[in-house]
């Protein structure tokens, strides 16, 4: 079969691999019919989540078609539809237990490489998928590839970061960072009907495709934001943040940003070691600042699927190019010289 397979840092090839067959009680083996690059990735191929090994596969979003169970897999047979969990939890641990997966220590993730479990990803034609039961979601027959596609993460993972503000009706809410996870934070906040999404970004193209889901533009090369929105809200500042760039200035704005007993909640993936925090204005503004951690996708993905399905949510708007599988490489370069906002393949 063909798979995108990591070649060192920074260079990655379509090659024909063996394809892969039930190894674990509890296996499926899916047939991938839509897979997509997601930022992770690139983080992946460039050393910053280390641990990739040459010919390892690359992706963890996926949907498709089960082409083969084995003996203890309950809930699917061959021919479903299904959307995969980008995380593999074990589904019996304390934190499993409680419906906190993403909290499992000994969870994996595909196509992140030896320190996650090693697991070969689904940028390839088929994919194994472990403890089937618990990592793929049903896909109804009435829903195309591409708007199941996200619930399995980025949509999942959105909408698990406004979950986490804990918004409430007619709040002001302001989403930092456009990416496509802060622009599925936006489509996840709406569920919790804020009077106001403010979205801020330096990218033109984020910030319409941010307008066009609803929330108001703020350019933050035009702008001092906290001082924007607290122009627009009495000079309190925003109930709710959702920092969805993962960088120390990002979430410091965020302080700013919020008003006092306001709630910052950070879905973007930290890497720095230390964080030099403004402890006193965080402490008189009294601010509960969340880090969310990886997303409880199985645990959520209930909700983000009804939100789908209903079309109260489409997170399938922001794809910007569908490529075939033997472009991936292409469209690996697209999505880092940022010319792509989310390009989706099709095997």
């Amino acid at each position: 079969m063909r798979a995108l397979v990591f070649k060192d840092f920074g260079a990655i090839e379509i090659e024909d691999v063996p394809k892969p067959g039930l190894e674990q009680p509890g296996d499926a083996l899916v047939r991938v019919t839509r897979t997509a690059i997601c930022g992770s990735d690139l983080h992946v191929v460039h050393g910053r989540i280390p641990g990739m090994n040459p010919g390892g596969i690359l992706g963890h979003e996926f949907v498709g078609v089960v082409e083969a169970v084995d003996g203890e897999v309950s809930r699917f047979t061959e021919g479903d539809r299904v959307v995969g969990s980008f995380t593999i939890p074990c589904g019996s641990c304390w934190y499993c237990g409680r419906r906190l997966f993403s909290r499992c220590p000994d969870q994996r993730v595909f196509g992140y490489g030896s320190f996650f479990g090693d697991v070969p990803g689904a940028q390839a034609d088929y994919v194994r998928v472990p403890n089937a039961d618990l990592v793929l979601h049903a896909v109804d027959d009435s829903m195309s590839d591409e708007r199941a596609l996200f619930v399995g993460d980025i949509f999942t993972t959105g909408y698990d970061c406004a979950s986490e503000a804990r918004i409430e009706p007619g709040d002001v809410v302001t989403v930092v960072g456009c990416g496509p996870v802060g622009l599925m934070a936006i489509l996840g906040a709406i569920r919790f009907t804020p009077s106001t999404i403010y979205a801020v970004d330096t990218v033109s193209q984020r910030l319409e495709m941010a307008q066009t889901l609803g929330a108001v533009p703020v350019d933050a090369n035009d702008v001092h934001v906290p001082s924007f929105v607290q122009d627009r809200t009495g000079g309190r500042g925003a109930d709710a943040v959702l920092e969805c760039v993962g960088l120390v200035p990002a979430l410091l704005d965020c302080i700013d940003i919020a008003r006092a007993g306001g709630r910052i909640s950070v879905i973007g993936v930290h890497s720095d070691q230390e964080l030099e925090l403004p402890l006193n204005t965080t402490f008189v503004k009294a601010i509960d600042l969340k880090f969310c951690g990886t997303a409880n996708i199985i645990g959520r993905w209930d909700d983000a699927m009804g939100m789908v399905s209903s079309g109260v949510a489409r997170p399938d708007t922001i794809i910007s190019h569908r490529l075939g599988l033997e472009d991936a490489v292409l469209g690996y370069e697209l999505f880092g010289r940022r010319e792509a906002l989310k390009v989706v393949l099709t095997p």
